[in-house]
């Protein structure tokens, strides 16, 4: 999320903690009775623990961006019927099942699904849910051909926000009927992950993200549109029925050290949990997994089936030439998890995200021009270290 983001739908890509009352000596927050009305007033936020040495981990995630928009489409290859659904940007996880949707439609259309066979190429956050859609669609089989397993998989190394439109396309390369497509994936999107709210695990829920800012909102924005040359495509307001509206918390209301502090309520997805999830889900429904890498489109002939979902991500750059992909890195710093803290903070561009699996700390100084058009995967252990140092100068500022 960046700045403009912040002012339009403060949908904070994070989470940290800092006190919001008296029983941390780090700060006391002064709560005014008339502030907030009692139901909605900040609850105590347990702070995090914000030292170098409980960073564990450092990943890094190359989003795959198409200034047009996702590749949803049908070609012949050989005999093959082969679906393109790929270049989701980072919103990968957010639109899965619903461009997974479209993609099936496309493949099944004059098709009696209990007599198709269909392989689906990836074991992404694309990949998986499509071939899930497609048991539910009534396939007769479905399996999966992939180099890596999930746990290997870039996808498997995304933040974990409910992000629909993040990185999606550019204003002035997508289509005019691309904004109403994506309205489409993203409704179908948000029904499939009810469905996974309350499992074990917490594969999905809500949490609570507070953006901060210290320049008045619209100033920061205006810096930010003019640091950054790239227009991004922003459609959240044609969804705005399904997400709970954010919240200008007044001074005293909260213990932030910042001006302005916004809260919102956000969907976020524990990765871990949940990619193993659906991988159950597809086994359990008789789903085959084969590891197979693809160096030409030529080898998808080779394959048994008559139908192929092709979803996979960044990779398709190469296997298919296609030049229109763009690499826009992400990089992930781990710090050790702590169940106590369950919601988000967006600050001067750092991400901080408590799940279940680990606390995500993703500096973000250009916005969503961060990373734009470098394919390093190597981690960097200096970036990771800024970002935890920031979140530390955020405390200090909470001082009594």
């Amino acid at each position: 999320m960046n700045r403009r983001e912040f002012l339009h739908r403060s949908t904070a890509l994070a989470s940290t903690g800092l006190l919001a009352g008296c029983a941390h000596p780090l700060v006391k927050a002064s709560l005014p009775v008339n502030a907030l009305p009692f139901y909605d007033r900040v609850p105590p936020l347990a702070p995090i623990r914000a030292d170098l040495d409980r960073l564990f981990k450092i990943t890094v995630c190359l989003r795959p961006f198409r200034a047009q928009g996702p590749r949803i489409e049908a070609e012949r290859i050989g005999d093959k019927l082969v679906v393109h659904n790929y270049g989701h940007g980072g919103s990968g996880w957010s639109l899965s099942w619903g461009s997974g949707t479209l993609a099936l439609n496309l493949a099944l259309a004059g098709r009696d699904p209990s007599q198709t066979d269909i392989a689906v190429i990836g074991s992404g956050a694309l990949g998986l849910t499509s071939a899930i859609l497609a048991q539910r669609a009534g396939a007769r089989s479905v399996t999966i051909y992939a180099r890596d397993r999930i746990s290997d998989a870039r996808s498997f190394r995304a933040t974990g926000s409910w992000t629909p439109d993040s990185r999606i396309a550019l204003t002035n390369a997508a289509p005019p009927a691309f904004a109403a497509q994506w309205e489409q994936m993203a409704r179908i999107s948000w029904r499939q992950y009810q469905a996974f709210l309350g499992l074990a695990g917490n594969p999905v829920e809500f949490n609570d993200r507070y953006a901060l800012s210290d320049p008045e909102p619209a100033q920061a924005e205006q810096q930010q549109r003019a640091n950054n040359p790239l227009e991004f495509a922003f459609y959240r307001d044609r969804i705005a029925d399904l997400n709970p509206r954010s919240t200008d918390l007044p001074p005293g209301s909260h213990p932030f050290p910042t001006k302005w502090a916004r809260r919102s309520s956000e969907l976020m997805f524990n990765i871990t949990d949940y990619a193993h999830q659906l991988v159950q889900d597809f086994q359990l429904a008789g789903g085959k997994l084969v590891t197979r890498e693809f160096h030409s489109p030529s080898e998808f002939a080779e394959l048994p089936q008559p139908v192929i979902l092709h979803s996979t991500g960044y990779a398709a750059r190469a296997l298919f030439s296609d030049r229109s992909i763009t690499p826009v890195r992400g990089q992930i710093g781990w710090l050790i998890p702590q169940p106590e803290v369950n919601y988000g903070l967006y600050f001067e561009g750092l991400n901080v995200l408590s799940r279940r699996d680990g606390i995500v700390i993703q500096p973000s100084p250009k916005g969503d021009a961060t990373g734009w058009n470098d394919d390093n995967e190597q981690p960097d252990r200096a970036e990771a270290e800024a970002g935890v140092r920031q979140l530390q100068s955020l405390y200090a500022r909470m001082k009594s």
